[in-house]
């Protein structure tokens, strides 16, 4: 699939878990994700870094959960009771131990449950697309971001086979394992790294990769006044109902500002490119999809339809589930059927069967 194919997946399948605290729609969200884990292709060391994202999702999930059973928690179901000091009441309410409550179970693994879901979408795209690629793709006002976005995918896969490679030359020479060996294991995989972002750094400076001139002082004064426009629309549009035309307005004027940017940042820097990598009339279609997905998610939250929000402290009360925003998680695993449906590349020659003479008619 085209990176951009995978960037807009990604950003869909952030924004429905934001959007929702329902479990049910974040469950159906999580199997939507894992369903194109499981179709999904890696490059090079993707298998390794999906394998550690996942179990990075999983840690945090339990860890959310054992902070909610350390510092208590509200709500009239109550589990357990955990030992604990009382602390004084001028620290903001902050508890250790105490009841701890289904409630408070619930909303942790709701958080949770978006955490995974969002981990793991990462996990998928930073196995089947290619740093380079995603490079190639990148329209030209974004280049300097992508190039740092670039070089931070690289990161994880290259950390997990710099930890591989010293463990196994520490089993070869006969050292010792548990705990205490992990400084000795992480701090040469920290070491290399750093070493190798240094290199490339100094590779690409010495070619001059990624010079540009400064954008005029128009475009940039552009680009600094749409973040305070953006976010006084936000808070006049959630914070002052009676202003949401004034919000609107604002919204606009900063995404005219943006607009501005885009096009003198995107003139500031030609780009040329070889061959262009053509975006299949199928991947348009998901691409349509995703942003659909996303603003129907967004709209639902919004206008409280769907039963996207739920508070588990309001009783504990069986979540609401209506078949849109069940529609919505479950058709998240679009590129699923993208992958199924493509036809199989065709399998490779052996090297015997390459350099084999025909045989005469």
């Amino acid at each position: 699939m085209h990176p951009a194919s995978w960037v807009g997946w990604v950003l869909a399948v952030m924004v429905v878990a934001l959007a929702t605290t329902n479990p049910f729609y974040l469950s159906l969200l999580l199997l939507a994700v894992v369903l194109v884990a499981v179709v999904a292709p890696r490059e090079g060391t993707g298998v390794v870094s999906f394998r550690a994202l996942a179990v990075f999702g999983v840690v945090m999930f339990a860890l959310s959960l054992g902070i909610a059973a350390i510092n208590g928690s509200y709500g009239d179901h109550i589990l357990f009771t955990l030992p604990g000091p009382r602390v004084p009441e001028w620290l903001g309410g902050l508890r250790l131990g105490g009841p701890v409550s289904a409630e408070g179970f619930a909303a942790a693994s709701i958080r949770g449950l978006a955490i995974l879901s969002i981990l793991f979408a990462y996990g998928v795209f930073n196995g089947a697309v290619s740093p380079h690629r995603l490079l190639r793709s990148t329209p030209a006002a974004l280049f300097q971001a992508s190039l740092v976005v670039t070089v931070g995918l690289t990161l994880l896969p290259s950390s997990v086979e710099d930890l591989r490679r010293v463990r196994e030359m520490r089993a070869l020479r006969g050292a010792p394992g548990g705990l205490r060996e992990l400084p000795a294991l992480v701090v040469p995989a920290i070491v290399g790294g750093l070493e190798r972002s240094l290199r490339l750094a100094e590779a690409m400076e010495a070619r001059g990769y990624g010079a540009s001139p400064p954008l005029p002082a128009r475009a940039r004064l552009a680009a600094a006044a749409s973040a305070p426009l953006l976010i006084a629309a936000a808070w006049l549009w959630f914070y002052e109902t009676d202003w949401r035309p004034a919000a609107l307005g604002l919204l606009a004027a900063a995404l005219a500002l943006l607009a501005f940017w885009w096009r003198a940042a995107s003139r500031a820097r030609p780009v040329t490119r070889f061959e262009r990598e053509r975006l299949p009339a199928a991947e348009r279609a998901g691409l349509v999809l995703a942003g659909a997905l996303a603003l129907g998610a967004l709209g639902l939250r919004l206008t409280g339809h769907g039963a996207m929000d739920y508070n588990p402290f309001a009783g504990l009360e069986v979540p609401g589930f209506e078949l849109l925003p069940a529609l919505i998680a479950v058709a998240s695993a679009w590129p699923a059927v993208l992958l199924i449906a493509r036809p199989a590349p065709a399998p490779a020659a052996s090297p015997e069967a390459r350099f084999a003479p025909e045989r005469a008619p």
